[in-house]
């Protein structure tokens, strides 16, 4: 039986175990911790300064293969440059609940069940070490103490210029009223500000106010290769200035799920790595075997919570050029082309003459976007982007975004050509304008089909039967009123269009790149020639894609 796995972000978000030490630290002081509200820290370099003033070096690791017995050097250099930061929040408990000695009964009941009998225990422990029984039951509530900020999380970062900018991940600051930084090796606590975040890559940009402090130096992740020896820093579990090591497990790693905003996928392209990541090192530095950053440690892959051999963290490349872009107005704008993309179906692959499934294909164009503009049609099949090999939507997606709006980007397409009946290679610019992605969420999105059965006549290909959309079968597949096409009511296992992939539900929208509503159009489509391939785009839960079926 197949397990599920749950994809959980290394944030060190322990909120009501944070709230049981901060119980005991009151106990012991006497009053809650107070923090001074952040000063308005205005930033002061252009992008050009800002990236001048970080630590650079793209030289490659050359002692490869041999054997290190010791990282302390390396460790010794890297440590004061990370940070731990804890975040607060100046709301109350929901309900007005309160923390600490004057707790009572009903502050407990709104906290969740697995805390209530501990609190419960030390409520009265409290009642008889002190003396004094606590409040109870309908008695009369104790006056409420001042509450300060309690702390909510904690998580890490590091330094990237010596008057205090700091990378980190945005989950580790969103939500947060207010953050505490400590430098490593320092008792100094600071107070930060929020410059900009990326919910859509993880990444944030906060700034305390400093000057000579110990500055990161950057590696280039371009030149990662698996297998090379890493660090990872950070405070896991509130323990501050931890090193784990391990190597480079996979590089690359997109479509694994865990960044989401606002509903849609975020930009992922991990590092993965087997150093121990835990809560508490989200936004620390993942470091090479010469201490340079190359990775911001970010998230595991777990079923437990808990470090189980896979770490994910975001290459320094990307999360430079993110908090350069964070640096101005607190926001990163990223370029918009205009497709909506999918997988090249082997089908295509063997119709375009492709060596292998490598390469992204288009099945729609978003109107009067770059890509309508630059000549791109629905069916093409994109192999590369300013020079560089497409092999799966993720990738392209992950290069637009990397993008600004304005730049040009040039696209080699492979597009089948009517006339001549063989595809042709063709060369396409498009100039990218800003993604608006509230307005662009739900393109190429359409409401799905659930199955179901129809026996009904009309032969389309060889064993397969269309039917016209009727309100009847509309209802049946769940499909909405919108949706244009005809609907594929029976596939025989061994036909060609079953060996492709074609299934009973499907909902055909194309037929050889031309629009079809009803069955008649559908075969007029087809064409006559016999043994001429045949190129359908469809509609599948929700999502449209291309094939191509030979009789």
């Amino acid at each position: 039986m197949n397990k599920s796995k749950s994809k959980t972000l290394a944030i060190a978000g322990m909120a009501m175990l944070g709230a049981a030490a901060l119980v005991v630290a009151q106990e012991e002081a006497g009053k809650p911790a107070e923090v001074k509200p952040a000063p308005q820290v205005v930033p002061k370099l252009k992008p050009a300064e800002f990236l001048s003033q970080i630590g650079r070096d793209s030289a490659e690791v050359r002692n490869a293969g041999q054997v290190t017995l010791s990282y302390a050097d390396v460790v010794e250099r890297t440590l004061p440059t990370v940070v731990s930061i804890g975040t607060y929040t100046t709301k109350s408990l929901a309900g007005g609940g309160r923390m600490g000695p004057n707790m009572d009964e009903d502050d407990i009941e709104q906290l969740p069940p697995m805390f209530r009998e501990f609190f419960k225990d030390w409520l009265e422990r409290h009642g008889e070490e002190g003396g004094t029984p606590a409040p109870r039951g309908n008695n009369r509530r104790a006056p409420r103490a001042p509450q300060g900020p309690r702390q909510t999380g904690l998580g890490s970062g590091v330094l990237l210029t010596s008057d205090g900018y700091i990378m980190t991940n945005n989950h580790v600051v969103e939500n947060a009223d207010q953050l505490k930084v400590r430098i490593g090796g320092q008792n100094k606590e600071y107070i930060a500000k929020v410059i900009g975040s990326d919910p859509s890559t993880d990444i944030a940009l906060i700034k305390i106010d400093g000057k000579d402090l110990p500055k990161a130096t950057f590696g280039d992740s371009a030149k990662l290769r698996v297998g090379d020896v890493v660090l990872a820093i950070g405070s896991p579990m509130g323990l501050d200035q931890s090193v784990t090591q391990g190597i480079i497990s996979a590089l690359g790693r997109s479509d694994v799920g865990i960044i989401r905003h606002k509903q849609q996928s975020g930009y992922e392209d991990f590092i993965q790595t087997d150093a121990a990541i835990n809560p508490g090192n989200s936004g620390g530095p993942l470091v090479d075997g010469l201490g340079r950053v190359i990775g911001i440690n970010t998230a595991i892959e777990t079923r437990s919570g808990m470090f189980s051999g896979i770490g994910l963290a975001i290459p320094s490349n990307m999360a430079l050029s993110i908090v350069t872009d964070l640096l101005d107005d607190g926001k990163v704008d990223r370029g918009f082309l205009g497709v909506v993309m999918s997988d090249v179906d082997p089908s295509m692959a063997d119709f375009y003459g492709l060596n292998d499934s490598r390469g992204v294909t288009v099945s729609e164009v978003v109107p009067d976007s770059p890509a309508e503009k630059a000549g791109l049609l629905g069916g093409d099949v994109i192999v590369s982007a300013d020079g560089e090999k497409v092999e799966q939507p993720s990738k392209l997606r992950l290069m637009i975004s990397g993008k600004h709006p304005g730049e040009a980007v040039k696209f080699g397409v492979i597009r089948f050509n009517e006339k001549t009946k063989k595809p042709e290679n063709l060369s396409l610019t498009a100039t990218l304008e800003k993604l608006d992605a509230d307005k662009f969420a739900n393109v190429g999105q359409r409401p799905g089909d659930k199955g179901g059965s129809a026996d009904k006549s009309g032969s389309f290909l060889t064993g397969v039967k269309i039917e016209n959309l009727t309100s009847e079968l509309r209802d049946e597949y769940s499909l909405d009123e919108k949706v244009e096409g005809v609907l594929v009511t029976s596939v025989k296992d061994d036909s060609p269009a079953a060996k492709v992939g074609l299934q009973q539900g499907d909902v055909i929208v194309q037929v050889n790149r031309q629009n079809v509503k009803s069955t008649a159009e559908a075969r007029s489509h087809r064409g006559d020639e016999d043994g001429a391939p045949v190129v359908l785009k469809i509609l599948r839960d929700g999502q449209t894609k291309h094939i191509v079926i030979r009789s």
